[in-house]
């Protein structure tokens, strides 16, 4: 899973998002516009979990869940479908009821 990936997600409020992430050897950084990320994750076969901080770095920056500049910790269980795409889906610990997805795709 080791490289930079896109990710296209949304949550089930209906807003959408896109960034980057780079997964190296159990650690997860990344961004897009208004937050950054940084996490850790687990290969399990050919599924993975992984756990996400969502941190935003510009002042009144909403996120997919709705919310204004809080830090957001992502748990996300998902697939890899063969070596360059992979989906995931979780919820955010602070939104419990709201659902995350995200699709990835491997650039390099």
């Amino acid at each position: 899973m080791n490289g930079l990936w896109t990710a296209e997600f949304g949550s089930s409020t209906g807003t959408f998002g896109g960034g980057v992430a780079v997964f190296q050897d159990g650690r997860i950084m990344g961004g897009d516009g208004t937050y950054f990320y940084l996490g850790e994750y687990k290969l399990k076969g050919d599924g993975f979990e992984a756990v996400l901080r969502v941190s935003p770095f510009i002042d009144g920056a909403e996120s997919v869940f709705k919310t204004v500049g809080h830090e957001l910790t992502l748990e996300l269980a998902g697939s890899l479908i063969g070596e360059s795409r992979a989906i995931a889906q979780g919820y955010a610990r602070e939104k419990p009821d709201l659902k995350f997805g995200v699709k990835l795709t491997k650039r390099g």
